[in-house]
C-alpha cells in the first residue's frame, strides 16, 4: 500500500524518455509551483490576520493576543523562507511547511472557534461581534466561518507546496545520482524521443497519402 502511494506520487517510478527529459529540466528550472503555493498560503494568511486584528473586541486585548501576533510573525517568516527553499528543490523546507500548516490548523480551534461560540470558550464572556467587511456586516458566525476558511485554505496551500516540493526534490536527487552513475543518459533519451517524433511524422505522411 505504501509502495503504491509512493508510485502515485512519483517517488518510485520507472524511467522513460519523457520523464528523464522532464526531470532533467528541474536542474535548470526552479520549482515555481511549490514556491507559488507557499506564497499563496502566506497571502491567504495575511487576509486572515488583517480581518482578525481589525476586530474591536476588548476581551481579546490581553497577553494571549500578543502570543498570537508572535505566532503570526513566525508563520509569515517561516513560510517565506520555506518558499525560497522549495524553489531550489531543498526538501528540508518541506518539513517546515508542514509544521507551519499544523500551526495554522491549530489556530482554527482558538479564536475563530471562540468567536463562533460568542466568546464563551476562552474568557467566558458572552459578546456579539459585528464588523463591516467588503460592505457586508458580519456577525459572530459569519466572521468565524470566513476566518476558518482563510486558515483552511492556507493549510491546503502549505501542504500542497510541501508535497510537490518534496516529490520533485526526491526525483531530482535520485535523477542526479543515476545520471552520475551512468544508469540513465539524457542524450539517449533525447535520441529516443526524436526517433519517436520522426516515426510519428512518417506515419502521418503515409496516412495523408
Amino acid at each position: 500500500m505504501l509502495d503504491n502511494l509512493r508510485k502515485r506520487l512519483g517517488l518510485i517510478r520507472d524511467y522513460t524518455s519523457e520523464n528523464i527529459i522532464q526531470t532533467d529540466i528541474y536542474r535548470y528550472k526552479r520549482n515555481k509551483l511549490a514556491s507559488g503555493l507557499a506564497l499563496l498560503g502566506l497571502f491567504i494568511n495575511c487576509l486572515y490576520f488583517m480581518l482578525f486584528y481589525g476586530l474591536n473586541y476588548q476581551p481579546y486585548a490581553n497577553v494571549l493576543i500578543g502570543l498570537s501576533v508572535l505566532v503570526n510573525l513566525f508563520v509569515l517568516l517561516a513560510t517565506f523562507l520555506a518558499s525560497e527553499g522549495v524553489k531550489v528543490y531543498n526538501k528540508k523546507y518541506c518539513i517546515l511547511l508542514l509544521v507551519v500548516a499544523v500551526i495554522q490548523l491549530a489556530r482554527i480551534f482558538i479564536y475563530p472557534l471562540d468567536i463562533m461560540l460568542n466568546g464563551e470558550m476562552l474568557f467566558e464572556t458572552q459578546a456579539t461581534i459585528s464588523v463591516r467587511y467588503f460592505g457586508a456586516t458580519l456577525g459572530n458566525v459569519e466572521l468565524s466561518v470566513i476566518l476558518i476558511i482563510y486558515l483552511a485554505l492556507s493549510v491546503a496551500c502549505l501542504v500542497a507546496s510541501a508535497i510537490i516540493g518534496y516529490v520533485r526534490a526526491v526525483q531530482l536527487e535520485k535523477f542526479n545520482k543515476d545520471l552520475e552513475s551512468g544508469e540513465i543518459s539524457v542524450d539517449k533519451a533525447l535520441a529516443e524521443l526524436n526517433a519517436k517524433d520522426e516515426a510519428a511524422a512518417s506515419e502521418t505522411k503515409v496516412q495523408e497519402v
